[in-house]
């Protein structure tokens, strides 16, 4: 069956950050957020609240590990928050999780998150050789701030659907999230190319559903999948198009 549509992960295939900001710089901004926010709901940041920032990268670290390595199903982050806020003796309601949430995800832009030299390439060539295009991510923070950033590094005009796991509510490799970009281009998995950097979420995954698996290869990678095994792989993404799938 021929191809007609090629998914894309996000993280480390079309983008990436290559100079993050040093940590004291990320902590900074981090409670100078939180703080300005409490404040503007008349909390004063003592005690454990001056830990705030922490405390929410840990717990919805642990919870995006601990649903990545069991059922895949994406944790809700601003109920974590919620939940990590209430053991310092603070009740959010769920809106005031969410803004706080939101609050303490610096984005992309802070971080220099940029496209890969060959990415927005990359796609325009096989968007303009007929193929259908679309991205699978696994992400903790999507809605519009996500939407934003996309529009923002000139990939919206190029993914005709963006299935995020906290959106969808399903990690890569669960099939649901799968299914939800296959269902939006209207295609078959035996008609579809993922292509990602990860062996288990995006080889793996595609794999178990019919769709022909491209690992975008990193040389820092240190990923090993038992029994799993590419049907290409690439170092880099100009090389897709070229792929035999595709002539």
């Amino acid at each position: 069956m021929p191809i007609r549509a090629v998914l894309f992960d996000l993280g480390n295939t079309l983008w990436h950050i290559p100079d993050p900001p040093p940590v004291e710089e990320i902590r900074g901004e981090t409670m100078r957020r939180i703080f300005a926010l409490l404040d503007s709901w008349d909390i004063e940041p003592e005690g454990g609240l001056r830990f705030l920032g922490r405390d929410i990268r840990l717990s919805t670290g642990a919870a995006d590990r601990t649903a990545y390595e069991g059922d895949c199903v994406s944790p809700h982050f601003p109920s974590v928050v919620q939940e990590v806020v209430a053991t310092k003796g603070l009740e959010l309601s769920p809106e005031r999780a969410e803004e706080l949430w939101r609050t303490w995800n610096l984005g992309g832009p802070f971080f220099r998150r940029r496209l890969f030299d060959d990415a927005i390439d990359t796609l325009k060539t096989l968007r303009d050789a007929g193929y259908r295009i679309g991205c699978v991510t696994n992400r903790a923070f999507g809605g519009p701030a996500f939407v934003e950033e996309v529009e923002e590094q000139g990939l919206a005009d190029l993914l005709e659907v963006m299935s995020v796991s906290c959106d969808i509510g399903y990690m890569k490799p669960h099939p649901q999230i799968f299914q939800h970009a296959l269902q939006g281009l209207g295609v078959t998995p035996q008609e579809t190319v993922m292509v990602g950097d990860s062996l288990r979420a995006d080889v793996q995954g595609a794999q178990e559903l019919g769709m022909t698996a491209v690992w975008r290869r990193r040389l820092e990678s240190t990923e090993e999948v038992d029994g799993v095994r590419p049907d290409f792989v690439v170092d880099e993404l100009r090389e897709v198009p070229q792929l035999p799938c595709f002539t």
